[in-house]
């Protein structure tokens, strides 16, 4: 079999709206892993959060977490992988988002922690399950092992936004677009693509056997590092320009049909 590894991104790529996984998603992928193919995550979403998604799936496996900033065995719930943003940098993100008026929270393990209360805030926990608190002193604290910072914002917003954050972070902090309105920061070089190529490198499979798939330009790394780099309909124009495929929408079952037409049909 040409391909050897299958990295998913989860929401808007396998899952729609925060969903679950579709029974054509989920039978596709039971039978690339029967075929021997490892399948597994790359997501903006932390530990936890992603949980909900490959235990529904119900097998263990590396996970990429948090855009790349982290790797974890779901089979003994201990990282592989780890990095954090450094303090200075969680700083100045949060000053320029309380300047801005935009809702942003940092990650401590698997809990958010953000500084007054929001509606984006509690959507997201809500959504998610996520264990949160509130800490009015967030921006005069020395912070440690914060894997990334995460802005919400109104969707229309980010195409104003991000190329804003780019810029002023440049060589500096990796910012990038996930869901709708979420604008991701994480430490420098710490991205889904250096992520996917540490996990093929340790399991011996070779880029070219790799296959990822997204929507964002979270995922772009991954895209552009792949031997076969999937986008779905859905996905963002930037992330399309350099795709191998672009594979049906979300909604429509992408991932199914890639891995019945790419991976096990092998066009």
């Amino acid at each position: 079999m040409k391909y050897k590894l299958l990295v998913m991104d989860i929401d808007d790529t396998l899952v729609h709206n925060g969903g679950g996984v579709s029974k054509e998603n989920m039978d596709a992928i039971d039978r690339a892993r029967k075929a021997g193919v490892y399948v597994t995550f790359a997501t903006g979403r932390g530990y936890f959060a992603s949980s909900h998604v490959w235990k529904q799936l119900g097998f263990s496996t590396y996970i990429i977490n948090y855009g790349g900033a982290l790797i974890m065995d779901s089979g003994t719930d201990e990282p592989f992988f780890v990095t954090e943003l450094e303090n200075r940098f969680v700083q100045e993100i949060l000053k320029m988002a309380d300047e801005l008026r935009l809702h942003a929270h940092i990650y401590q393990g698997d809990c958010i922690i953000y500084e007054k209360a929001h509606e984006y805030a509690t959507a997201y926990t809500s959504a998610l399950n996520l264990p949160y608190r509130i800490d009015p002193d967030i921006r005069s604290k020395q912070w440690t092992d914060v894997p990334k910072v995460l802005i919400i914002t109104e969707q229309e917003r980010v195409a104003e936004l991000l190329p804003m954050f780019e810029k002023h972070f440049a060589d500096r902090v990796y910012v990038s677009a996930s869901s709708p309105g979420f604008i991701e920061f994480n430490q420098l070089g710490a991205n889904k693509g250096t992520a996917v190529k540490m996990l093929a490198d340790k399991l011996g499979i070779k880029r070219e056997e790799t296959v990822t798939i997204g929507d964002n330009t979270l995922d772009f790394e991954m895209i552009k590092w792949a031997g076969l780099g999937a986008v779905v309909a859905n996905g963002n124009e930037k992330l399309k320009s350099i795709a191998d495929v672009i594979t049906p929408s979300c909604q429509e079952n992408g991932v199914s049909w890639l891995i019945d037409n790419y991976i096990l049909g092998e066009n």
